[in-house]
């Protein structure tokens, strides 16, 4: 285990922290607590968060499996309610002293087999989709930001190809399914071939996780929207969003967690190459971990400190010294944990506001395109371009041979904004459109 503190150019440390998977993966053994505190004390800004989840871990009461697997059953039928679902969510929210790391490991295996079984009942050959990466974000962001994983993908796949999956909103105005059909990227019959066609000319394919079989009805979208609106409450009634005080208050107030932020976004059905993901909330990290040790995953896991599920360059806290972001690199043999700013990007801090969600779909989709064909800056801009530099890194596309993730984002992200200025990105994108719509 390496921890550094690294000075950059604004002449302040950055911490930074070099942890073995193999020390990671033995804070969730049984091994004593005197033989984790050294991991632990390795953690920088996780120490806190997985102090808490160890100590939820020691006292669990695990829900048996059969009960498990029947109550996350519950979600796809039809004859349940809202509020009925509601109360499913709460009975498996990771944290709440009957669901631990272990159950959330089965509910994604159990999940995973859904989908594989669904897929061969319809003759979809996933195992020959050509290799790709996935972004994934956990949704729910208590400062409704712009929907950035899907634009960030589209500005990626100028370089790498991704597969992107998403769905229609639960906790937003809308999400990356609608945005893609607003872009005019219709959904067609299922087809692998399609699909590698996509990836293999244009770096780019996107499938929603209805058609591959995923629990996603409109009862549940509402028991989820409920379950958020409680978990949004237990904070706004501490402080204001975007106040003084609102990174703080995220940072100490445990809130529910949704399953389906967990386990959906990471449940990686088409094997990724490298995956990539946000969260919403810091006690989401130690179940995303898990989850990224026990599918043998890499990739990317990142958190703005506002509560948001992406790589941010807005903040509530304007100082240039402050790190609002928590970046953690998974890696083949070690994780990357850091610290970092829009400013150790090159990007200028911006409030909150710039890179707030807009209600209407339309104007949304209007700006994607005008910063994805190069004629808008800004921070919406600056928000995305960081967000698909965040995609090269987690690929391995290394625009520079060094281990600290900012020295390569930095790069990475010239190399997004160079292509877009070159007005390639936005022809990419809209040579993919054209030929999609004409299959």
């Amino acid at each position: 285990m390496k921890t550094t503190r690294v000075c950059d150019s604004l002449h302040t440390d950055r911490y930074i922290s070099v942890v073995q998977r193999h020390d990671l993966q033995g804070l969730y053994t049984e091994a004593s607590q005197a033989d984790k505190q050294g991991v632990l004390q390795g953690l920088g800004p996780l120490e806190h968060v997985f102090t808490l989840f160890l100590e939820h871990e020691q006292h669990l009461d695990p829900l048996p499996t059969d009960e498990l697997f029947a109550l996350f059953d519950q979600c796809s039928d039809p004859e349940k309610s809202a509020y009925e679902l509601r109360d499913v969510l709460h009975r498996l929210a990771p944290g709440n002293g009957q669901i631990g790391h272990r159950q959330v490991a089965l509910l994604t295996d159990h999940l995973r087999q859904r989908v594989t079984t669904f897929l061969q009942h319809n003759h979809y050959l996933f195992q020959h989709l050509l290799p790709h990466d996935h972004v994934f974000g956990s949704g729910g962001d208590f400062c409704k930001t712009i929907h950035a994983s899907t634009a960030a993908a589209i500005l990626a796949a100028s370089f790498i190809k991704i597969c992107k999956t998403g769905t229609t909103n639960v906790t937003s105005y809308h999400g990356s399914a609608q945005a893609m059909l607003e872009f005019g990227y219709a959904t067609h019959a299922l087809s692998v071939a399609q699909l590698n066609s996509e990836l293999e000319q244009f770096g780019f394919a996107f499938l929603p996780l209805s058609t591959l079989g995923f629990p996603y009805s409109q009862a549940l979208k509402e028991a989820r929207g409920m379950f958020w609106e409680e978990a949004r409450e237990q904070l706004v009634s501490r402080c204001a969003i975007g106040a003084a005080d609102w990174q703080a208050t995220m940072q100490n107030t445990a809130i529910p967690m949704d399953i389906f932020k967990i386990v959906s976004p990471n449940a990686q059905v088409l094997h990724p190459q490298h995956h990539t993901t946000g969260v919403c909330h810091t006690h989401m990290l130690p179940y995303i971990l898990a989850l990224y040790l026990h599918l043998n995953s890499q990739g990317m896991i990142v958190y703005s400190y506002d509560g948001i599920d992406e790589f941010a360059t807005a903040s509530s806290n304007l100082d240039p010294r402050n790190r609002n972001n928590l970046l953690i690199w998974v890696r083949a043999n070690d994780i990357i944990i850091t610290e970092c700013s829009p400013e150790d990007l090159g990007f200028p801090r911006a409030p909150l506001s710039a890179i707030a969600e807009e209600e209407d779909l339309s104007a949304t989709n209007d700006e994607l395109r005008q910063i994805i064909t190069g004629r808008m800056r800004g921070a919406k801009r600056d928000f995305l371009v960081a967000n698909a530099a965040l995609l090269l890194v987690a690929a391995e596309y290394a625009p520079v041979a060094h281990d600290d993730p900012i020295e390569q984002l930095r790069m990475a992200a010239r190399l997004i904004e160079a292509k877009i200025d070159s007005g390639q990105a936005g022809e990419n994108f809209y040579r993919l459109l054209e030929t999609h719509n004409h299959q």
